[in-house]
């Protein structure tokens, strides 16, 4: 049985519904600091990108980045990622069709495997929150694995991996020996890589209905 990995944050749901729980943390260490929440975020999203850089794990550790800008501005201990997490799953969705793919690629006979570099702490409440949970075999995150999208062991057995980064999702998978199927447009996706990029996506798509078609083209040529 073929091992499809797909991304999570970005690809499964759109990167926009984790705002109002980094907006709550954020204006609570501004309160705290005397500054403004645009620049306690600015902080930790550059903290984040250059940690991710460097493939550190602590670059996907929401509590540690929001702890280490807290402690330089002076502001005390931040709110618990994981309790204000709870307050907004009822807000968090989907992209569009990412159930009907999840339960194509399964139906198809392909064990489904969610990929991500987020901690298992966070995604795990958003992975049961929204059910989809029901249409996966398992799930892969940066801290269970001991690496990010980087290594050989994280996509130890899989074929494929489908997902929205240039770096975590196409290069690092194909460079493994992987298929790669990019959600997006390479054109405007690779330019987010921070690396010289010397592989290209074996596929494309805006639209994850396609992705079921595309993994099996891909897996199961036609002579």
């Amino acid at each position: 049985m073929a091992i499809v990995l797909i991304d999570l944050d970005g690809t499964l749901i759109p990167h926009s519904v984790w705002t109002p729980v980094f907006l709550e943390i954020s204006s609570y260490i501004a309160r705290e600091a005397g500054v403004s929440a645009a620049e306690v975020w600015r902080r930790v999203r550059d903290r984040s990108l250059q940690l991710m850089k460097v493939f550190d794990l602590r670059g996907f550790d929401w509590q540690w980045l929001f702890g280490e800008v807290a402690a330089e501005l002076k502001a005390g201990e931040p709110p618990a990622v994981r309790e204000v997490l709870a307050r907004h799953l009822h807000n968090f969705k989907t992209n569009d069709g990412a159930y009907e793919a999840l339960a194509a690629l399964r139906d198809a006979g392909f064990r489904v495997e969610i990929a991500t570099n987020g901690y298992v702490c966070y995604q795990m409440p958003v992975i049961k929150s929204l059910g989809l949970d029901k249409y996966i075999n398992g799930v892969r995150t940066s801290d269970a694995v001991g690496c990010p999208k980087t290594c050989p062991q994280y996509f130890s057995g899989a074929a494929v991996m489908v997902g929205d980064h240039p770096v975590f999702d196409i290069y690092f998978p194909k460079k493994f020996g992987l298929a790669a199927v990019l959600y997006g447009s390479w054109q405007s996706r690779r330019g987010l890589s921070w690396i010289e990029l010397d592989v290209e996506p074996d596929a494309e798509t805006n639209t994850l209905l396609e992705v079921p078609a595309l993994v099996n083209s891909l897996l199961r040529p036609t002579p």
